[in-house]
């Protein structure tokens, strides 16, 4: 059964906080169970590449330069102007060294979510943190102020991608932020690029993807195009992390 842990692994279940964090179950069906299916592909791909050491994304120059541009995004607290936000869900924290630096850098209560459970982050001298695991879409909390999606949206299947916006929007306070980077399609076009595994890589373009949020509640405030320093096929890959207020 999926729990909630802070940094030290105690159980956390119950704990009283003002973003209330919890997880539910989703209703059965055709596309239930097709969903379900491929988030266990989805899972054990990254299982894989974890227990392989093969996550180069971890602890990165270019995962850092996401981590700031989050940072630089974050709204204020409407209740004190010029202090930054007081509750943050960083969904596919991975290790959750993300985690860690945003709690740091904002000196808030961050919660790191994933599919699995490989965190080792070392306690934080301000703010806190803790850890679920499970699935986003079957995750709950109110009142969020900074989402951060630094790699999940675009291993998502194409029909999830509106649900998943949809669903967090209903988690952030109005005038919340959502921080989301994502594999830039060189050429323009949106395509997948599915792993032998089945997992899904999908190329996105800023123009579907701020079409996406916008249509679920979300106003485009910023961006920037990260160099992966990785060729394919010819290609000079980027990342491109977008930032969206809710409205």
């Amino acid at each position: 059964m999926p729990q909630d842990r802070d940094i030290q692994g105690r159980d956390t279940q119950g704990r009283g906080s003002s973003a209330v964090l919890t997880a539910t179950g989703r209703s059965p069906g055709h596309a239930e169970r097709n969903y379900c299916g491929y988030r266990e592909v989805v899972r054990n791909s990254f299982k894989q590449w974890y227990k392989n050491n093969r996550d180069s994304w971890s602890g990165t120059t270019t995962n850092d330069r996401v981590t700031h541009f989050a940072v630089a995004a974050a709204p204020t607290d409407e209740q004190q102007p010029g202090s930054g936000p007081a509750r943050v869900l960083d969904i596919g924290c991975g290790r959750g060294l993300q985690t860690a630096s945003l709690a740091e850098w904002l000196e808030a209560e961050v919660t790191g979510l994933d599919l699995l459970d490989v965190w080792d982050t070392p306690e934080v001298a301000h703010g806190s943190i803790r850890f679920h695991q499970g699935d986003f879409l079957a995750f709950r909390a109110e009142g969020l102020d900074l989402l951060v999606d630094n790699g999940c949206l675009h291993h998502q299947r194409r029909e999830d991608w509106a649900p998943w916006v949809e669903h967090g929007r209903k988690m952030l306070r109005p005038g919340g932020v959502w921080v989301v980077s994502v594999f830039l399609s060189p050429d323009g076009e949106i395509t997948p690029h599915p792993l032998a595994d089945g997992r899904l890589n999908w190329w996105l373009t800023e123009e579907l993807v701020t079409e996406l949020y916008e249509a679920n509640g979300f106003r485009f405030t910023g961006r920037l195009e990260i160099d992966r320093h990785f060729a394919y096929e010819g290609h000079q890959l980027k990342y491109l992390t977008l930032s969206f207020v809710a409205v």
